[in-house]
């Protein structure tokens, strides 16, 4: 959660067209974090050959984000490009000229955005993560990007690793696909840093085709008017803005995440539910009321369990709800 203060007005509603209107432009993001080597190396894959993204109706960009990053093998040279992206620091001359990564956020703002305008460049950007963490195919976006939502809904429907993770319901986002007039954050895991995971690889490659065709699609459905509205419903996880650091002494973590829960991402946590064990072996159990879980969510699920780059944020796992997400899509008749 970010203040208030951060946020510039930003009407989501007039850029939340394509439900009902043609996709005329995608970008596929790598390398926004330097290190998620199985999104670098599948967009250079697409880089060296177009015609496996390139389809009749739509135009499609891929691009490198953080290319120092990717040429160190790191995450960042200087800060986290991906919390680079709310509107009011794009719009900031003087932060906007702080580090690299600021410098670089401008760039790809003024290549797919900007993000601004009602009318961006890029109508879909799908931004290439990879998490430590056992996520599988980790769909992320906002709350209100029904089209984004359409593309889950399709992809859940070819594989089962796919879930659909809503950010935190706020007026914007720092996050690259927001540059764009919808967008998602295409993550999946368990990956190691600077290393191809090969089932997760071709898993990507397979889910991202088939994203492209579900756009030509829907384009297609949209030029000749044809095809019905469907009221269709789809399990989501979204954020609480409830996340847990590990036991520390001294700002040094004093234990890990217990081995009961580790690579279970998306799994529910109950009171009592074994969450840490102290490098002594001592357990430490959750508790709803010492981590200040609002009533309201009768039950509350791990996301980004032990995930290696949040330990420099101090967040051991975040929290989810989990409902579902209703909207309509156009299918054939």
């Amino acid at each position: 959660p970010v203040s208030n203060t951060q946020f510039l007005a930003m009407d989501w509603k007039r850029r939340r067209t394509l439900p009902t209107a043609c996709v005329k432009k995608v970008a596929i993001v790598g390398g926004t974090h330097g290190n998620e080597t199985n999104g670098v190396h599948l967009a250079k894959h697409f880089m060296r050959n177009m015609s496996l993204v390139k389809r009749p109706s739509f135009e499609t960009e891929v691009l490198l984000s953080n290319v120092a990053a990717i040429e160190q093998n790191t995450r960042y040279v200087e800060e986290d490009l991906n919390r680079c992206y709310f509107l009011a620091d794009l719009q900031n001359d003087q932060m906007s000229r702080s580090t690299l990564e600021r410098k670089r956020a401008r760039e790809v703002d003024a290549a797919l955005g900007p993000k601004s305008s009602d009318t961006p460049k890029c109508d879909l950007i799908i931004d290439l993560h990879n998490t430590t963490a056992n996520t599988g195919v980790a769909l992320l976006m906002a709350p209100d990007d029904e089209f984004a939502h359409e593309i889950g809904h399709h992809l859940m429907g070819l594989d089962d690793s796919v879930r659909v993770v809503e950010w935190n319901d706020q007026p914007d986002w720092p996050l690259c696909p927001s540059i764009g007039r919808s967008g998602l954050t295409f993550e999946v895991g368990a990956c190691p840093w600077g290393c191809i995971e090969p089932k997760l690889f071709q898993t990507s490659r397979r889910l991202i085709m088939a994203l492209l065709d579900y756009v030509e699609q829907h384009n297609a459905l949209i030029s000749s008017g044809g095809g019905t509205q469907q009221e269709v419903t789809m399990t989501v996880y979204r954020s609480i803005g409830v996340s847990m650091d590990y036991p520390r002494c001294d700002g040094d973590p004093v234990g890990h995440v217990h081995p009961a829960l580790q690579n279970k991402d998306f799994s529910e946590l109950r009171d009592g539910d074994p969450l840490f064990m102290t490098f002594d072996g001592e357990e430490v159990k959750f508790d709803r009321k010492s981590y200040k879980v609002p009533e309201k969510y009768d039950k509350v699920y791990a996301l980004f369990v032990n995930e290696a780059a949040y330990y420099e944020k101090k967040v051991a796992l975040m929290l989810m709800s989990c409902g579902e997400a209703k909207f309509s899509k156009l299918t054939k008749g």
